[in-house]
Parts: structure tokens; C-alpha cells; sequence
């Protein structure tokens, strides 16, 4: 039987977005062209699945260094076992994309991550869920009144569907939550209900109908903020967005010339030296929304507060020198030197096991300058990556306030650093994978 064919608009907010056509040409009512519903979605066999899947599981059983620290060998190849059995016969791209996800949410590693292979393509084709919710304390809330259902499903049932999808160090809820907050409207179409109008049903018996809304021109992802300093009275609030930085670098580079020549650098440099000649008691660090970025910036602040040398990381550690599915990384200069007699200089090999040379991992000398005031922390469920660096050293080496009732990330160890980019061979989607795992 040949299958029907609906063709749609591109969004536009007119009438004619909740409509389909049986045929392609140019909408009578806005103009436009007609597109073919889900064309982008192509069409994979079982086999084709399965061994993508397997050079997934190979790359990251071979050269993920943090591969079973939350899970046993056993545990990982039961739940690849599970993910192949649930194949059919004749699948597709988002199909796929739903299985290698699975996989990957089990590592318990936010910086490992499939993506998403038609993103582009949903928020130009497709009328999305349009409100971005607000999910805390693994609730879901629009608009100051928390949900019952959604289209028939639940609540819990949204939440735990799409936290089946989702990556988090440690496999914490608050950091998985966080991610479907931040691309609810994207992973509910992606992971859960394709329609274009939705019934929500709130805790308090209230029933509202609304239709569904482009994001193609607006995105999904707020605009990047501005790092600020304000002071008030005898406190002052530095307020970090993000450890992003293209003048930055890492944080066993020279701090003093990255002080000066980094943007962020720069900005706490002088934010710090600002601070402490105002003498203020109290100083807030609001690391509230911040994913991560560049270990400089962050080493640079915490020199201020830290009035002795500290290890920034006390053990970096990688999984191999040997990539077996190399042919399948896009970014094999990465590779090469990781196989190299060069790498050999900066990697010690103990018992099987890798790690870098202690010469990478320097002691950060204080700064001259010292704020010996009280800090207090303000993180959410969004503090990540190097955010938690800079918790984690704290609380390490200082008294410290945190506040906040949820943090994204661990305060103990976590996998980034030195990605290798997979290509998997029939799907085509791009795999995200760190080489190194970073201890405290």
C-alpha cells in the first residue's frame, strides 16, 4: 500500500498553519511553499540501525573514560541488548535518534550527546508545543500553574518519558530536567506526541486548548547574557551567564596574560580587584543558568578567593591511546595525537590505566589581592561543568555559602575536554564524546 502524502506550510501564524494539503504547489492563503510532512524524517532498516548502534557502544565502551562509573558492563551491554530488540523492522532517522539517545542517558555524563538530526528542520516545519515550561522539583509549570496532563499524558509520565531521552552527570534528575526545559517544545514533538494543538489540563481542574507555534526565526535557546558587578551597600553580586570565551583558554595556561587578554579574564580581574578595594563584607556569585565554558576564567576568580596554591583538578584521566572506530571520527588530528609518541610525554600509563603527567596539572598560585569577605553561591539546576569547578574548589579550600535547591552537575568528577566528533555511517548524526574525566 502506498503511503498518503500530506504536504503543510512553512509556519506563519496564519490560519493556514493547522492545515494539510494532498498535494505540493503554493498555499492559497499565504503564499508560500508547500512542504511534505516529516520528508525530512528518512527512512533506515533494522541493520542499518543496529550498526550504527554498535559503533556507538564500541567508541564509547573503547574511549569514554567514564564509561561505568555509574553503571556495570553487564547493566550497559543489558540495556543495548533491550534497545536492539526494540528495533522494527522498517524504522527511521528519529527512530534511530530515540535509540542512540537511550544509550547514551545511561553513561550518566552530560557533556556526552547525540544530536539532534533534524533540529533545523522541526522548527521550520513544525507547529511545537509554544510556551517554554518551568520544570522544578520534577514538576512541570506554565505560566505560574503547575500541569496534570498534557494531551493525555501525565505529568509524571511526560517527565519520565523524556528523562529516558536525556544525558546528566550523575544521572541527576535536576540537570536532565533542565535540558527538557530549556527544548521542551523540540524533545516533547521529538520524544512523545507530533500534534500541533494541545489540551493541558492544570492541577486546579482548569482545561486550556492552544495551538501549537514556529520557533524557526526566535530559536529555542535564550540569548546570551552579559557577565555584571553591582553593588549594594556592604554587598556586591557578580553575576557569571557563561564560561564562554574564544580569547580564553584552559585553566593550566598563564592566568596573568589571560587576565588581560581574555574578555571574561579581564572582566573578573577587574571585578575582583574592585570588590576587594571596596571592602565590602559580602560578595554573591550568582552561577544560576551557567552550563559551563573555559577553566581560565574560572581559575582567575577563584585566585582571588583562595589565599594558598590549589590543584584546580587533582587527576585527569583518559581511556585509551587507541580509537578503533577512528574511521568513523570526523576529527582525527585529535586522534592522531592521542595515538602519537608526542602523547606519550603528557600520558602515564598505571596498570592499564591512563592518566595526565602531574606537569598538567599545576598548582594556581593566589593572586596578591585576596577577598577574604564572605561568599555565597547561588546555583540551580542549570550550574554545570565548570560552574561546578568552581563550587567544588570552594567548598575544597574555604567556608562558603550555596544556595540554591538544585545543581546540575557533580561536585565530585565528570567526563569533558578533547571531543572526538562520531559520524555514524547510516544515520549520519553526529555523536559528542569527551576523552577526559576530571577529578577534584
Amino acid at each position: 500500500m502506498q503511503e498518503k502524502k500530506e504536504f503543510v506550510c512553512v509556519p506563519c501564524n496564519l490560519s493556514c498553519d493547522l492545515e494539510t494539503f494532498s498535494k505540493g504547489g503554493s498555499c492559497a492563503t499565504c503564499g508560500m511553499k508547500l512542504l511534505q510532512k516529516g520528508s525530512y524524517n528518512k527512512k533506515l532498516s533494522k541493520e542499518e540501525i543496529v550498526e550504527d548502534l554498535n559503533i556507538l557502544t564500541s567508541t564509547l565502551k573503547n574511549n569514554h573514560p567514564g564509561i561505568y562509573d555509574y553503571q556495570s558492563e553487564k547493566d550497559y551491554e543489558k540495556t543495548n541488548s533491550n534497545l536492539i530488540e526494540s528495533i522494527e523492522s522498517d524504522s527511521n532517522v528519529l527512530e534511530a535518534y530515540k535509540i542512540f539517545s537511550q544509550n547514551i542517558s545511561v553513561v550518566g555524563d552530560a557533556h556526552t550527546y547525540v544530536m539532534h538530526p533534524y533540529y533545523d528542520n522541526i522548527l521550520q516545519e513544525e507547529l511545537l508545543f509554544p510556551v517554554i515550561p518551568e520544570i522544578n522539583n520534577n514538576e512541570i509549570w506554565i505560566n505560574g500553574k503547575r500541569i496534570k496532563s498534557m494531551n493525555g499524558n501525565s505529568e509524571d509520565e511526560i517527565l519520565k518519558q523524556l528523562q529516558k531521552y536525556s544525558n546528566s552527570d550523575a544521572n541527576k534528575l535536576s540537570y536532565k530536567n533542565a535540558f527538557i526545559e530549556m527544548e521542551f517544545p523540540l524533545r516533547f514533538f521529538t520524544f512523545m506526541d507530533k500534534s500541533s494543538v494541545f489540551n493541558i489540563i492544570f492541577i486546579d481542574g482548569e482545561t486550556k486548548n492552544i495551538r501549537g507555534k514556529s520557533f524557526f526565526n526566535k530559536g529555542l535557546r535564550p540569548k546570551k547574557s552579559s557577565p555584571s558587578l553591582l553593588f549594594n551597600n556592604d554587598t556586591a553580586v557578580i553575576k557569571i551567564p557563561s564560561w564562554e570565551d574564544e580569547s580564553a583558554s584552559s585553566f593550566n595556561n598563564d592566568l596573568a596574560k589571560m587576565s588581560k587578554n581574555s574578555k571574561l579574564g579581564k572582566f573578573l580581574s577587574d571585578a575582583m580587584k574592585n570588590v576587594i578595594h571596596r571592602n565590602v563584607n559580602n560578595l554573591v556569585i550568582d552561577l544560576t543558568g551557567n552550563k559551563g565554558g573555559k577553566s581560565g576564567p574560572a581559575a582567575i576568580l577563584l585566585s582571588y578567593l583562595i589565599n594558598k596554591p590549589f590543584k584546580y583538578y587533582s587527576e585527569i584521566k583518559i581511556a585509551s591511546d587507541k580509537f578503533p572506530t577512528k574511521q568513523y571520527i570526523s576529527n582525527k588530528e585529535l586522534v592522531n595525537f592521542y595515538e602519537s609518541d608526542d602523547s606519550k610525554k603528557l600520558i602515564n600509563k598505571v596498570n592499564e590505566e591512563y592518566f595526565f603527567k602531574e606537569n598538567l596539572l599545576p598548582e594556581i598560585q593566589p593572586n596578591a589581592e585576596y577577598y577574604s569577605g564572605n561568599i555565597e553561591l547561588l546555583v540551580d539546576k542549570y550550574t554545570l561543568s565548570v560552574s561546578t569547578d568552581v563550587v567544588s574548589i570552594l567548598q575544597n579550600n574555604r567556608e562558603i555559602k550555596i544556595t540554591g535547591k538544585e545543581i546540575g552537575g557533580s561536585l565530585y568528577h565528570y567526563c569533558a575536554g578533547n571531543y572526538i566528533n562520531l559520524i555514524l555511517p547510516n544515520s549520519k548524526m553526529e555523536v559528542n564524546i569527551p576523552l577526559q574525566r576530571l577529578k577534584y
